[in-house]
């Protein structure tokens, strides 16, 4: 009998998408086809056993209990499927902490998502999506559903408690390409959040939400009367960006830089530091990737141009092992 062996691939995402602080995400894969996002690999095995590997590995807790993936496993067996069978749990951490790329959402969504498969439980996908949201605020201090939920999901989602579902899926134009570049520094998710205001005034409340409801309402549409352009157009962020651009050595000048080079639009992604920026052909964002290669990022950092990953977490396919 062929050993049961399982690889689940979850994608990284940008939070925080622009005009949706805490409300709206984004899963999405490199152009050139490589992974961008943390694996998880279960099997059976004669006792549990835990193993971290992969490029960011060394970056993690040493002590397994302090690792979110093991303590997805322990939740998982207490109190999900107290009777299922013993598994060695791999977590290849290939995706930076403190990124800014839904790094800690990667981990425990391709986690959960491995054991409810490899135990085959069948639990629905709206409790999956709130055990990943309650593991995942042990590590961002808060039940935030726009990493989880594009990370789980695929696409551009909004979320958040009030949404039925905890999400709604956004169409986005095929043509939009976008341009992530971790600088090579983690930030603290803890101190990018300490720096926003307590509160905002009502004149920035009523902004943020006309901005927000018009980029979606935009989007709904087909994009011939010019709406997708006016989505572009929106897409700015008065609401984290100028309270965390000062903790990102480059940003400003990455700011200034960028849309001389073609960029639509452009801000912090999820905590920061990585940027990104929105291009509408792949020239452009060729030329936004070069100048962030030189100017943005040191040896420890990278750049890729994505497009949106739909397909979300999922199990890896032989040709993509291979390719791994």
């Amino acid at each position: 009998m062929l050993e049961k062996i399982l690889h689940i691939y979850a994608p990284a995402s940008i939070g925080n998408f622009v005009v949706g602080f805490d409300a709206l995400g984004a899963a999405i894969k490199p152009i050139s086809g490589e992974l961008l996002g943390d694996v998880v690999k279960i099997s059976s095995c004669e006792q549990d056993e835990f193993i971290c590997s992969g490029k960011y590995a060394d970056k993690l807790p040493d002590n397994a209990n302090e690792n979110l993936s093991y303590l997805c496993l322990l939740h998982f067996r207490k109190h999900i499927k107290p009777d299922m069978p013993t598994i060695k749990l791999e977590l290849q951490k290939n995706l930076p902490i403190g990124s800014g790329l839904g790094s800690s959402a990667c981990s425990v969504v391709a986690t959960f998502t491995a054991l409810d498969k490899f135990a085959n439980t069948l639990l629905s996908e709206d409790e999956l999506i709130e055990l990943m949201a309650d593991f995942e605020s042990l590590a961002s201090g808060g039940r935030h559903y726009d990493n989880i939920s594009p990370c789980y999901l695929g696409g551009l989602q909004l979320t958040g408690e009030l949404i039925p579902g905890r999400s709604i899926k956004i169409p986005v134009p095929s043509d939009w390409y976008y341009i992530v570049a971790f600088p090579g520094f983690s930030l603290n998710t803890s101190k990018a959040r300490s720096v926003l205001p307590k509160q905002l005034d009502m004149h920035k409340s009523v902004e943020f939400a006309q901005r927000l409801s018009a980029f979606i309402a935009l989007l709904q549409s087909n994009g011939q009367s010019g709406e997708y352009q006016q989505a572009l157009a929106l897409m700015k962020d008065d609401v984290a960006e100028p309270h965390r651009a000062s903790l990102i050595s480059g940003f400003s000048e990455s700011k200034q830089a960028l849309p001389e080079l073609g960029a639509q639009a452009m801000s912090i992604s999820g905590a920061g530091p990585t940027l990104f920026a929105v291009c509408t052909n792949l020239n452009d964002a060729n030329k936004c990737a070069d100048w962030l290669q030189k100017n943005y990022i040191n040896d420890e950092g990278f750049c890729h141009i994505c497009q949106l990953d739909d397909t979300g977490t999922r199990e890896l396919t032989h040709s993509e092992l291979n390719k791994g």
